[in-house]
């Protein structure tokens, strides 16, 4: 599939497509877009999430609950995913919390995703911070089973 959508059909898809299968195994990530939120126009935000989400290669691995930077075997930030309702949008989904993380105690108690599997092979996610909607939702991300 390719991932050429306009921001308000991204919107539409992350809304209402079912929540797919549990992910299992590695995917690889790509920025998508930003979200028109009060958050991701912060010049702080946009310089922060390019570095890591447009300048790096990222993805996910599910079976090890890590997501990575440069290459798979690079765990980064351990998380802890459950089902339920969106913070941000009227939908269910995949939450991303990180307070089992190793990371350091501020910025892991900072960080939410969502995502929603589409199929066993690909998930439309959105990428932010634990806050209110306008304010933590700032990109959406694919993901694409690698192995």
């Amino acid at each position: 599939m390719t991932w050429s959508r306009s921001p308000s059909e991204l919107e539409a898809q992350y809304r209402t497509a079912p929540l797919g299968p549990l992910p299992r195994g590695c995917y690889a990530g790509r920025f998508l877009t930003w979200i028109d939120s009060r958050g991701a126009r912060r010049w702080s935000v946009r310089t922060l999430d390019s570095l890591l989400f447009r300048s790096v290669r990222f993805g996910v691995d599910f079976d090890r609950r890590l997501w990575w930077f440069g290459a798979p075997r690079l765990g980064a930030g351990r998380f802890e995913l459950s089902q339920g309702a969106s913070r941000w949008r009227e939908t269910e989904t995949l939450r991303l919390t990180y307070g089992g993380s190793r990371l350091p105690r501020p910025l892991r108690s900072h960080l939410y995703d969502e995502v929603k599997s589409l199929d066993a092979d690909r998930c439309l996610g959105i990428g932010g911070v634990d806050r209110e909607t306008g304010e933590g939702d700032h990109f959406f991300f694919s993901l694409d089973r690698i192995s």
